[in-house]
Parts: structure tokens; C-alpha cells; sequence
């Protein structure tokens, strides 16, 4: 159980309710065995010859079974009681330790690289963060209990029988070394297929995810058929590996059932034998009857825990993977925290690579002025985006350096570094809040009046109060209420609300048609003046007032200056500028 010791950190911070739980299951426990043994009286009464003695006397008997009968009574309702309090300190305590470490879980992968994310689909880390931590809880809950209660009553019930017969009880202790064994067979078996559910369930978490994000896409290309059979072949193999789990559990509880039956037989035939031999009572053999059929309860629910807990170990040992992941991009021990920032960007002899065999930044060299607007021009694949990424240091250099204000971004805090800057990504992604919580998302402080300016700013503001709820509006997931040039002018008033020293536009303008591209121009001459802005475009007209335009092509930068001073030159600007040009008139070379 390596995985399950591996996340006994969660629980001590509740270690007072746990210890209070674990008293209580060990009380329930004796209570338990005590209120079974407290049958002993009243079975001696009831087998004494009461008929023919004096009405004194059978009254007297009679007033003795009562008091035995309560006191039994007395024992079962606080073992009941005990019991009910100990599985809900159990439920408590199942649910608060699901809640720190799912929040620990995504804090974690929160604070993982691009490249994680990257190597990862989302779906198997969705399933890891509710699926994994939803099986550890629901052991947690449901088994605690019986992790402790179980063999408490199990010894002190074994005590019990020992008292009254030890020859009989001899009968059942065998039973128990023969389970163990099965048992522990069994639950490799199931330990195994669970992690393989596990698995087929993330698998089918992927499926859901991608089925409803890429709706739009299935049902253009008529591909429903398609991704239903397949879904349903994922669910197959969900459904295939949970029966196998399921006949092992099945067949487990068919041969305790038999075992502790046999035992419970030899004892009845044995028994009869031990009361003629005048060994012990009639009432006694009841009693010894009554607790072996409880401690054969026990065992039962002992076996079903321990594989329970295989399928739990499971799920522990992924999220231990998972939490053992480590983030490649780490702040240093030495790293600083600024106070404020110029806006200046030097890429010096940068060399940078996503798998470490294709090269896409080669001796990558570039030094951006503060307040200056450079866009990056080139073809797909020419390394553009990741220059942009590596400012923000989403991404480490395999050699060179990536400076700002004269230091290398390794050496600063990445909250620190971050802080200054705004971003607006290619694909502009949106959350399912209100459009003004989705504006002030990268400043949750930010006044309404604020977010209204930077909305305002973006030519967003117009188009918002025509919505049904105007800022109040939800916008659904991902945006889909939205046009796409109305979730980028979204996304720009994000960035500008930050007021950032460094504002990134990864194609920021794709998605806007003509007239909006020129008013959102309009609001970024006036925005970027005195800031540093990085841009990156494929429609070279929108670069045109750009105070520099550094053209790439493999990773290198092959020309560079203002766009009448390229355009004049015989090269790849210019061939690309001419392109574009055709397309967006129409006239396709």
C-alpha cells in the first residue's frame, strides 16, 4: 500500500478528528463483541426449566431475563450509536481529505510548464483530478471504519469464544490464515484490473471532452456516428475491466461465505457432542453460535476492504505520479522580485527547441527598445509564437539568454516577472463567467469603471451593452455566445485592464474583420505609446505602423527594419507582403 502511506500527509492535519474517529471505531468495535456476549444470560435463562417450578421462583426468573434482555439492549443501541458516530467522523473526514487534495492536485498541475501540458491530454488529467481522488475518498469514508471496527470486534469476539469453548473456537481460527492467503491473491488481481478502469476511465473522460469541444466540428464534417462508436468501444473496455474486478470481488465473497459456513457447521456438530459431554450449556453454544456468525461478518467485510483497498492503491499510486511530476521551469532559490519594469527585451544567441531534435530558435539574437513596437513577421513554423512565449518564460533556452531591463528572466520570480506584462494568444479562449469577470480576470481588483475604460479602449464597449445582461452577461464556455473578432476584443481589453509594461499580441487581430481590425489599431496607437509591445501577425498589413519588423524564416531572423524600408528590399518580406496583399483582395497567385 505505497501509494495510500504515500498520502497519509493529507490526514494530519486532521489528526484530532481522526483520533477522536479511531476511538470511537475501537469503543464500536467492543461494543460490538460485548453486546453479542451479553446473550449469554439471557440464552442460560430462557433454556432453564422455568414450567413446574413455584409462580415465586418463575416470576424471579422471569424479572432476571428482563434485566438481561435490557442490559442487551442497552449495549446494541450504544453500539449502534458509537458505530453511527464513528462513520460519520469517517464521511467527514473522507470528504475534507478529497478536498485538500484535489486542491493540492490542481495547485500542482497549476504550477507544472507549457511542456507538461503539452505531452499530456486533458482528459486523463481531468480524470486523475475527480475519477482518482473520488475512489480515494469513497474508500476513505466507507472503509475507515471497517478498518478499524473489524478486527476490534474480531479479537475481543475471539476472546469471547475462547471463554466459552476454546475446542470450538479452534474451529473458526483456522478459517483465518486460509482467507488470508485468498485474499491477498485476489487483490493483486483486482489491484491491477482497477488501474486499468482507472485508465479505460480517463480514456473516456477524453472522449466526453473532446466530443463536446469539438461539437462544431463533429457535426460540419457528419462525423457523429463516428465519435459515438467510438465512445461507446471506450466504454466497452471500462465496462470489460470493472466485470473482471467484479468477478474477483464476487468470486472472494463466494469462498469466505464457504469457509466461515464450514467453520460454523463443524462448530453446530461439534458442539452437540460438547454439550452431552457436559462441556458447556445450551445457552452457551448459542451464544458462541452467535458470535462466530458475527466474526464470520467481519472477516467478510475485512476481505471486501482489503480489496477495496487494492482499487484504491491504484488510484493512489496515479496521483503520486502525478504529484511527483516536477515543473522545468522553476523559479531559482536566488530568484528577485521587481518593483517595476522599463519594458526592455534582449534575445542574446537564444537556441530553443520543443523535443530537442527539430531546432526552432537558432543563435536567436534580438534586442527590443522599451516603448518600441516590433512585430514578427514569416512563415508557419518560423518560430514566431515562441519568441512571444519565452518572454513571458512559459519556456526555458537551451542556451543564450532572454533578458529584461538587463536581467535574465531565470533570475526573476515568475509572478514578479508576469505581472508586468499583457497577453493575447491566438487562440483566444474565454471562461463561462460574465464578460465583466472575464475583462478583469487578469486584475481582480479592477473597479467596474476600469473594466468599462479598457472595454471602451478594445471597441468592445458597444457590442457588450447590446447584450441581453451587458457586462452581466454570461458568456458560456469558451466564449460561444461570442463571435470570434468579439471574444479577441474581449481578450485585448483583458490585457489592456492589466496596464502592462510588455503587452504580447500573438495574432491578436485574426479573427477581426476589416472594420473592427482598424478601430482596434486606432485604440493600440494610443495604448502602446510608452509601452513595449510584441507583435506577431500572418496579415502583414496589420504590422505596417510598426516601429520595427523583424522578419524570421527556420528559426533565424533574415531581415529586419520599418515596413517601406522592407518592402523595398528583394526578399522574404516583401514576397510575403504581396501575398497576403492578393489574398485579402482576393486575387489568389
Amino acid at each position: 500500500m505505497k501509494g495510500l502511506w504515500a498520502l497519509r500527509g493529507f490526514a494530519k492535519k486532521y489528526r484530532k478528528g481522526l483520533i477522536i474517529a479511531l476511538l470511537l471505531m475501537g469503543v464500536s468495535g467492543l461494543l460490538n463483541a460485548q453486546a453479542v456476549y451479553k446473550t449469554l444470560p439471557v440464552f442460560n435463562q430462557l433454556f432453564e426449566e422455568l414450567v413446574g417450578t413455584e409462580d415465586a421462583a418463575q416470576v424471579a426468573r422471569m424479572h432476571e431475563l428482563f434485566h438481561s434482555t435490557l442490559v442487551l439492549f442497552c449495549y446494541l443501541v450504544a453500539a449502534a450509536t458509537v458505530s453511527g458516530g464513528s462513520m460519520y467522523l469517517s464521511e467527514w473526514l473522507g470528504q475534507k481529505v478529497l478536498l485538500d487534495l484535489r486542491a493540492t492536485l490542481f495547485n500542482h498541475l497549476q504550477m507544472l510548464s507549457m511542456r507538461f501540458f503539452e505531452q499530456q491530454r486533458s482528459g486523463e488529467l481531468i480524470s486523475r483530478v475527480n475519477n482518482d481522488t473520488a475512489l480515494l475518498q469513497s474508500t476513505i469514508s466507507a472503509n475507515l471504519a471497517t478498518l478499524v471496527i473489524a478486527p476490534v470486534s474480531m479479537a475481543a469476539m475471539t476472546v469471547y469464544m475462547v471463554m466459552l469453548s476454546w475446542r470450538l473456537t479452534l474451529l473458526m481460527i483456522v478459517v483465518g490464515p486460509v482467507v488470508y492467503v485468498f485474499t491477498r491473491y485476489l487483490g493483486r488481481r483486482v489491484r491491477r484490473y482497477s488501474r486499468l478502469t482507472q485508465e479505460r476511465l480517463a480514456d473516456l473522460t477524453t472522449n466526453v471532452e473532446e466530443g463536446f469541444s469539438l461539437i462544431r466540428v463533429i457535426k460540419i464534417f457528419g462525423m457523429e456516428p463516428e465519435v459515438v462508436q467510438r465512445f461507446g468501444g471506450t466504454a466497452q473496455g471500462v465496462l470489460r475491466t470493472e466485470l473482471r474486478a467484479g468477478r474477483m470481488r464476487a468470486f472472494s465473497r463466494i469462498a469466505t461465505g464457504i469457509l466461515v459456513s464450514l467453520a460454523l457447521c463443524g462448530v453446530l456438530l461439534f458442539g452437540a457432542n460438547e454439550i452431552v459431554s457436559g462441556r458447556i450449556l445450551p445457552g452457551s453454544l448459542v451464544t458462541l453460535v452467535f458470535l462466530m456468525l458475527r466474526a464470520g461478518e467481519e472477516i467478510s467485510r475485512l476481505t471486501r476492504l482489503n480489496l477495496s483497498l487494492q482499487r484504491a492503491e491504484a488510484s493512489a499510486l496515479r496521483t503520486v505520479e502525478l504529484l511527483g511530476e516536477t515543473c522545468d521551469v522553476a523559479d531559482a532559490p536566488d530568484a528577485i522580485r521587481i518593483a517595476q519594469m522599463k519594458g526592455r527585451i534582449t534575445f542574446d544567441g537564444v537556441e530553443f527547441s520543443y523535443d530537442s531534435e527539430q531546432p526552432v530558435l537558432i543563435d536567436f539574437s534580438l534586442d527590443i527598445h522599451p516603448g518600441e513596437t516590433v512585430a514578427l513577421v514569416g512563415p508557419s513554423g518560423a518560430g514566431k509564437s515562441t519568441v512571444a512565449n519565452l518572454v513571458p518564460r512559459l519556456y526555458d533556452v537551451q542556451a543564450g539568454r532572454v533578458m529584461v531591463d538587463d536581467t535574465d528572466v531565470r533570475q526573476i520570480m515568475q509572478a514578479s516577472l508576469r505581472s508586468f506584462m499583457g497577453f493575447v494568444p491566438q487562440e483566444t479562449l474565454l471562461f463561462a463567467g460574465a464578460v465583466k469577470e472575464n475583462i478583469g480576470f487578469g486584475r481582480p481588483e479592477a473597479s467596474e469603471e476600469e473594466i468599462v475604460a479598457a472595454a471602451q479602449a478594445a471597441h468592445a464597449h458597444d457590442f457588450i451593452m447590446a447584450l441581453p445582461e451587458g457586462y452581466e452577461t454570461p458568456l458560456g464556455e469558451r466564449g460561444v455566445n461570442l463571435s470570434g473578432g468579439q471574444r479577441q476584443r474581449i481578450a485585448i481589453a483583458r490585457a489592456l485592464l492589466r496596464d502592462p509594461r510588455i503587452l504580447i499580441l500573438d495574432e491578436a487581430t485574426s479573427s477581426l474583420d476589416r472594420e473592427s481590425e482598424a478601430a482596434i489599431h486606432k485604440a493600440l496607437a494610443t495604448l502602446l505609446h510608452g509601452r513595449t509591445a510584441l507583435i506577431i501577425a500572418h496579415r502583414l498589413s496589420t504590422v505596417r505602423n510598426a516601429d520595427r519588423i523583424v522578419v524570421l524564416d527556420n528559426g533565424k531572423i533574415v531581415q529586419q527594419g520599418t515596413h517601406d524600408q522592407l518592402i523595398r528590399q528583394e526578399g522574404l518580406y516583401r514576397r510575403l507582403y504581396e501575398s497576403s496583399t492578393a489574398q485579402q483582395t482576393g486575387i489568389i497567385p
